[in-house]
């Protein structure tokens, strides 16, 4: 996601990896080559089908909730669809959220990030904007400028700066704009999804699983570069700066989703993003780096899921809002403080000891 400098100016449950896993060799069996060479592209071929095309196709549908939903409230302005709708942007940025342990390919390359997670908010150019004559489509969104459109937006005007927003403060022109916010970023998610479906002529899946056959991957190895770059960067994003730049300036404004007090939920979803690329599960369970990894070094496996399971466990620990705890003396600041360092912690073993071993055990394949 990308993160914009302005001037002026989240209960998650503990997460267990299961010790048995759907691999067809048991943990005692070594792999020939032969059987390693096939495994590294099986693994590849899930985390694409299962996790990175699995995502953004639950992403998009969720969006297209979103968007109905947003539609439906605007035809009828009741707190029972105002409350529709806001569930459906927590569901949708869930997912979303999900697919930022693989922020490569077109996400990155079409500008679908930026585009739809630019943060902060800034207030005084979207009220300018609510303030115009223009008339609101997806069209005149996508032309905006990154901090006005996506879900910050979207979550501004269906939360409100307070996260108390009721249906009667809704002015007509809100929910014009709630509604072309809400058509631009399901256009934006359905793009993700296509981009990596096998249906479609040069899809990304394709590039990736045939990594090293004359593609945008030069070797195999590349392409387990990129994930695990991946990986690591996200536990970076999250811990050095969703996290900690609000935290050392104990400025809430700099928080992440603050109008849904949704910024714990957008933080342990990172890291389960990279969970289910090392596990290859999203909603299906496939082959994912565990496979790989465990085959070759399984005490390097327990390592990896020790530390995803701490990260996960420090950000369950912190038990009220975010944007509270950073600014409240003694417990909940230190359990912040807890979980910046066991993030960073994933994010060196991610982009030091597994990277270089799994350079080793890929070789220039």
């Amino acid at each position: 996601m990308k993160k914009i400098i302005v001037l002026a100016l989240a209960s998650v449950a503990f997460v267990s990896f299961s010790a048995c896993k759907k691999s067809k060799k048991t943990e005692e069996e070594t792999l020939s080559p032969t059987d390693n060479s096939s495994l590294k592209k099986d693994v590849l071929s899930d985390v694409a089908s299962n996790v990175i095309y699995g995502t953004y196709n639950d992403m998009a549908a969720k969006a297209n909730n979103l968007y109905a939903g947003c539609v439906n409230f605007s035809n009828t302005s009741n707190a029972t669809n105002l409350a529709t709708a806001q569930q459906a942007w927590k569901d949708v940025r869930s997912a979303w959220e999900q697919s930022e342990g693989f922020l490569f390919g077109p996400v990155s390359v079409d500008n679908i990030d930026p585009r739809i997670d630019t943060w902060p908010v800034d207030f005084q150019r979207l009220d300018s904007v609510l303030a115009t004559s223009n008339v609101f489509t997806a069209t005149y969104v996508d032309g905006l400028e990154e901090s006005l459109k996506g879900f910050h937006p979207i979550e501004y005007l269906l939360f409100g700066n307070g996260g108390n927003k009721t249906a009667a403060q809704f002015t007509t022109k809100e929910k014009e704009f709630l509604i072309a916010l809400a058509d631009n970023v399901k256009t934006l998610c359905n793009n993700a999804k296509n981009a990596w479906s096998t249906t479609q002529t040069g899809n990304y899946t394709s590039e990736y699983v045939n990594a090293g056959n004359g593609g945008i991957y030069p070797t195999q190895r590349a392409a387990y570069e990129e994930t695990i770059d991946a990986m690591a960067g996200i536990c970076d994003e999250v811990a050095n700066g969703k996290i900690a730049e609000p935290f050392n300036a104990e400025d809430a404004s700099l928080e992440e989703s603050p109008f849904a007090q949704n910024s714990l939920a957008d933080f342990t979803n990172n890291i389960k993003s990279v969970q289910n690329v090392y596990l290859g599960k999203y909603i299906v369970d496939g082959r994912g780096l565990e496979d790989l990894i465990k085959a070759n070094n399984i005490a390097m496996d327990g390592a990896i899921k020790t530390k995803i399971s701490a990260a996960i466990t420090s950000l369950n620990n912190i038990t009220v809002p975010f944007g509270t705890a950073i600014q409240t003396s003694g417990g909940q600041r230190t359990q912040v403080q807890n979980a910046i360092n066991a993030i960073n912690d994933l994010k060196t073993y991610l982009q030091g000891d597994v990277k270089t071993y799994v350079q080793t055990i890929t070789n220039a394949q």
